[in-house]
């Protein structure tokens, strides 16, 4: 077994950093923290996890993604002439950021989305959708469905051969939702982090770990009624993953779950879901990691080498 998915102790340095994001909150007055400040909040933690060698060197222009009577901010990054060549040179990928539905945006995940792009050698389309509360459902799947055809129609005209979805947390909900609404697109492969896939707030993962630090059942619990209201229980494939029911076999998927989340028994059940329906599935254990580890991965060595794992296993999915 890799050392990796063995559970253990939360890495240190992780903690500490999540700790640090967590004061920015907790410094808050809780009636102060509107959706609005939660997303200011989240844009402000970027410092703690940005290097002090800043930005890291990638393509970067910003899009928009046209949909019907609406459009939607993006963000186009591509690697550096003289990156070496990967199974996924040929590839758009197309990126959806976490936040619960409800926060995070193109900024949040830029450190990720760069170290993505640089790592895969690939090209890489970061969507901001519309959130919850002020959009609630179905707006954000919405978004994610029609992004992604959109995206698939565009990838020759900008190089590309072959496109792959991706998202963490919450985006990594509409990562999957985005690849089940388009069945039909020939998507080569996906890669999922922890990504939000049921409302079972029983489950182990929830009792055991639910406490923190990072994302708690309570606060997922709050999420979830801002994106459906508030009885979160839905029989909505849209809004459950594991309600979907696939009528053909899912592309190979790289599902990344951490040991200290509470989603981790869910993301690692959605990935028994896509073996059931016939699809390859490797399932990754960030045995010392918690929730939103990706956003940590240009700042603490241990959350890059389970980010560089993740990215090693979809390029191998693309290699074969």
């Amino acid at each position: 077994m890799n050392p990796a998915t063995i559970p253990r102790a939360l890495d240190a340095h992780s903690r500490e950093l999540i700790l640090q994001a967590n004061a920015l909150t907790a410094a808050v007055p809780a009636d102060q923290l509107s959706p609005a400040r939660r997303r200011s909040i989240m844009r402000q933690a970027n410092a703690l996890f940005l290097p002090p060698e800043g930005p890291l060197a990638v393509q970067r222009k910003d899009v928009t993604v046209p949909l019907e009577g609406r459009s939607l901010p993006a963000r186009l990054y591509s690697p550096l002439a003289g990156n070496p060549p990967t199974a996924a040179a040929d590839v758009l990928l197309v990126f959806f950021h976490g936040g619960g539905w409800v926060v995070g945006d193109l900024e949040t995940h830029d450190n990720a989305c760069a170290f993505l792009t640089q790592h895969l050698g690939c090209k890489l389309l970061s969507v901001e959708y519309r959130k919850a509360p002020e959009h609630p459902f179905p707006a954000p799947c919405d978004d994610a469905a029609e992004a992604y055809a959109w995206a698939w129609s565009q990838v020759g005209s900008l190089g590309c051969q072959r496109i792959v979805v991706s998202g963490d947390s919450a985006g990594g909900h509409l990562a999957a939702h985005a690849l089940f609404a388009n069945a039909a697109v020939p998507t080569a492969a996906a890669l999922l982090f922890y990504p939000v896939a049921d409302v079972d707030f029983a489950n182990a993962s929830y009792s055991q770990r639910g406490d923190g630090p990072g994302l708690t059942g309570a606060g997922m619990l709050w999420f979830w009624e801002q994106f459906v209201g508030s009885t979160p229980g839905t029989a909505d494939a849209r809004a459950v993953l594991m309600r979907q029911a696939w009528a053909r076999q899912p592309p190979p998927t790289v599902v990344t779950v951490a040991w200290h989340d509470p989603l981790h028994d869910e993301g690692a059940a959605y990935a028994r879901l896509l073996q059931q329906a016939g699809a390859q599935v490797e399932v990754q254990v960030a045995g010392d990691m918690a929730h939103g580890f990706l956003r940590q991965c240009r700042i603490n060595a241990a959350a890059q080498g389970h980010v560089e794992r993740a990215a090693d296993g979809l390029l191998g999915l693309l290699g074969k």
